[in-house]
């Protein structure tokens, strides 16, 4: 079908096909995110749990912004540029997405070096948030899985946890996401 240029997948406009459970799974994950970093807020305002820790280290903000704030911008910008990119749900998930959500995965790998090496404590308020970056970056990658730059992304994470597993948890965080990294570029760059 094309309308004014611009195809459409036939696929998007059944409800429940595929394209637009990915979507609207993207956006609840999104929704959760926005939840979970509410709730992160919170903790560290109240001091309700071993964040308490955390947030009386040097090392809980960055540039002087407190690491809880990043989780306010964060999942609601997400949130809106997924609603925005699969018109509510209707279309698939763009797989430009997966830059913007690596953004998002370079920065918790930094936290994850800071949770398991500098501060030596987290929380399962921190695991959460990291997780479902991680899920939203896997929704996208599912959604796109004929692309190679998608296939290349995700061998590229596997090989880089394997090699990690040789450097403890953040390790396989930091070698993880680096992989995965350099195997969507590398692909990326070797089509072009």
């Amino acid at each position: 079908m094309h309308s004014v240029g611009v195809a459409l997948d036939p696929t998007i406009l059944v409800v429940g096909g595929p394209a637009m459970k990915a979507s609207l799974a993207f956006i609840f994950l999104s929704a959760v995110g926005v939840a979970e970093a509410l709730d992160h807020a919170w903790l560290e305002n109240a001091f309700t749990t071993n964040a308490s820790m955390v947030s009386y280290s040097p090392y809980a903000s960055f540039f002087g912004v407190p690491y809880w704030v990043f989780g306010l911008v964060w999942f609601p910008l997400v949130l809106v540029i997924g609603l925005w990119t699969t018109s509510f749900g209707r279309a698939s998930l763009n797989k430009k997405l997966l830059i913007l959500l690596s953004i998002g995965n370079i920065f918790t790998a930094y936290l994850w070096f800071l949770d398991l090496l500098v501060i030596g404590t987290f929380t399962a308020a921190y695991v959460g948030l990291y997780v479902t970056n991680y899920g939203l970056t896997g929704l996208v990658i599912a959604q796109n899985w004929p692309s190679a730059d998608m296939r290349d992304f995700f061998i590229g994470t596997i090989i880089g946890i394997v090699i990690g597993v040789f450097f403890g948890p953040f390790g396989v965080a930091a070698f993880g996401i680096g992989g995965g990294i350099v195997g969507a570029v590398g692909s990326y760059t070797s089509s072009k």
